[in-house]
């Protein structure tokens, strides 16, 4: 079995989002083989104010990294793995390299999963019916009414939520005046996150943890740069009763070996995209679980749902629920995601669809495709 081709599109969305966005894109990699089974994979970044960049990640993956995994055999997935990393850009690998590879890298596990005619979650050899989430109340609003949003979610059931607070999105003040709001709305049971992502300083954010003691956060995530162990580590004497959680935008066993090697940080939060694929988010995974730290991966619901239901040790997926105008969800439309409800939160059932089961939305595709010159 060999790959034979690989397709790459790019898909544009102007003037919608709750940050200080243009917009977003994303990246559809479409891998063929010689026995008529398709992988698809994906990345997806904002539209910063200097400008679009995926073209950039399309330019890679045309031109370098199909020449890379061509006429290879596609269920070799680690060997392909290490051929994409060991590229000459080996030195540089963060960011958008680490995005290429991570979509090349889901489309890999796609044909896997096809080829035994399975689910993605069914790959792992655990598999659980329904997994937990707490809700993403990222939403830009003033202090009252983000408020009343997360209460609107408590009300359908969520018993954990997640606001901004860091810099990147409102001032101290602010980020003061929407905890006192969001904790009175939603009562003293429901588990409150505030993410900083990592726009604090170590000094910020321990008074900031002490300032919110009364609030009785859940986790403060991200307190700090994603590259600043030695802040972790100060923060996390000062935590008290709150979680510390963070990694998001950290990439690769060696970075997240720190954290946890120094029990720095209470829950850890790979990104199966930021990390450059499923392949080496499994990685951190084992050495985390075998450290006893709990991984709760953040975004990416349609590849998260599946390692999350292959994996016990992973205790939530964020959930990006129906009101977020967010790109990605809207233009990937399946895995189709269900909820169910228990007495301590609303769950996401395991998918059942073959594959990592991803369909793009067939008229936002249309209408957001850049088509080539």
């Amino acid at each position: 079995m060999k790959i034979i081709d690989m397709k790459v599109e790019q898909y544009v969305q102007m003037g919608k989002s709750d940050m200080a966005f243009s917009g977003h894109e994303v990246v559809i990699v479409k891998i063929q083989t010689d026995r008529d089974v398709e992988g698809i994979g994906f990345l997806s970044t904002p539209v910063y104010p200097h400008g679009i960049t995926s073209d950039i990640a399309v330019r890679l993956l045309k031109r370098n990294i199909r020449n890379i995994i061509l006429n290879e055999n596609p269920l070799h997935i680690e060997k392909l793995w290490w051929k994409m990393f060991d590229a000459p850009w080996r030195l540089g690998m963060r960011g958008m390299i680490r995005d290429c590879i991570a979509a090349v890298d889901f489309a890999l596990w796609d044909i896997k999963s096809k080829l035994l005619n399975i689910p993605l979650a069914d790959i792992f050899g655990y598999r659980r019916d329904k997994i937990l989430t707490y809700a993403n109340v990222g939403h830009q609003l003033p202090p009252d009414e983000l408020a009343e949003k997360a209460a609107e979610y408590v009300n359908e059931g969520h018993t954990a939520v997640k606001i901004r607070g860091g810099l990147s999105a409102v001032s101290l003040a602010e980020a003061n005046k929407r905890v006192h709001a969001v904790r009175e709305a939603i009562g003293e049971d429901v588990k409150l996150m505030v993410d900083v992502n990592g726009s604090w300083d170590a000094e910020i954010a321990i008074q900031q943890l002490k300032a919110w003691e009364k609030y009785n956060i859940y986790w403060l995530e991200e307190p700090v740069p994603p590259e600043d162990v030695s802040g972790y580590e100060r923060v996390q004497k000062y935590a008290g009763n709150t979680y510390i959680a963070g990694g998001e935008q950290n990439t690769g066993l060696t970075e997240f070996k720190q954290f946890i090697d120094k029990k720095v940080i209470d829950i850890i939060q790979p990104n199966a995209m930021a990390t450059g694929g499923i392949t080496d988010w499994l990685r951190i995974y084992n050495y985390a679980t075998a450290n006893s730290i709990p991984i709760s991966p953040w975004n990416l619901q349609q590849i998260h749902i599946h390692l999350a239901a292959g994996h016990p040790n992973v205790k939530w997926v964020e959930y990006f629920s129906h009101d977020r105008e967010y790109f990605q969800d809207n233009l990937i439309k399946g895995p189709a995601l269900k909820e169910t409800k228990g007495d301590d939160g609303v769950y996401l059932l395991t998918p059942d669809t073959v594959g990592i089961g991803i369909e793009l939305d067939e008229e936002l595709a249309e209408q957001t495709l850049v088509k080539e010159e």
